[in-house]
């Protein structure tokens, strides 16, 4: 088994002999530098949208349609809510249901 693992790892050590330098293309250097002391330019299409003003008025855009919507809903369950008890009210007159019915007392005492 020792045999095995130093045949493996003499092999894998060879396996660098024929490894070359890595060889850079000619001015890469000159090009790297001029483009460092450039600096960087941001992309002009999107510039616009990390401004302050434009993050602001998207927040506020955002906090406008929430409170829109949780307003119409609490309206909304507020009609509901009557026209429920109405609807209610109606259904318990036509079946002649009353709020105290004897038949279905739970709170007798024996």
């Amino acid at each position: 088994m020792n045999i095995e693992q130093n045949k493996k790892t003499e092999e894998i050590l060879n396996s660098l002999d024929g490894a070359q330098r890595a060889s850079v293309p000619d001015f890469f250097y000159t090009r790297l530098k001029a483009k460092m002391e450039k600096g960087y330019e941001p992309d002009a299409t999107r510039s616009w949208v990390l401004r302050p003003a434009f993050a602001i008025a998207a927040l506020m855009a955002i906090l406008l349609i929430n409170a829109t919507v949780l307003f119409t809903r609490t309206n909304n369950t507020k009609e509901n809510s009557v026209v429920d008890t109405d609807n209610l009210q109606s259904i318990a007159a036509e079946y002649r249901l009353s709020e105290s019915n004897s038949l279905y007392d739970l709170n007798v005492e024996k």
